[in-house]
């Protein structure tokens, strides 16, 4: 839980800081996963499975802060 708060906070600093043009470099995100949705159609039951995560130095940034600041406590 506290990675995903470290992810969170870091995708909100790379949102806010991003609109500047010294701090872009922050905003750019790479994105890993399935672009389209696995569908499994059984018949009775239709599965739609699929995820994309969006990286960026913020989020990495966050993340590592967060585990640093976790193990202090």
């Amino acid at each position: 839980m506290i990675l995903v708060a470290g992810a969170m906070l870091g995708s909100v600093l790379a949102d806010s800081v991003g609109q500047f043009t010294y701090l872009s470099w922050l905003g750019r995100s790479v994105s890993i996963g399935l672009t389209t949705p696995v569908t499994i159609d059984l018949h009775v039951l239709t599965l739609t499975l699929g995820f994309i995560l969006r990286l960026n130095l913020a989020i990495v940034l966050g993340i590592l802060v967060a585990a640093y600041v976790f193990r202090m406590v």
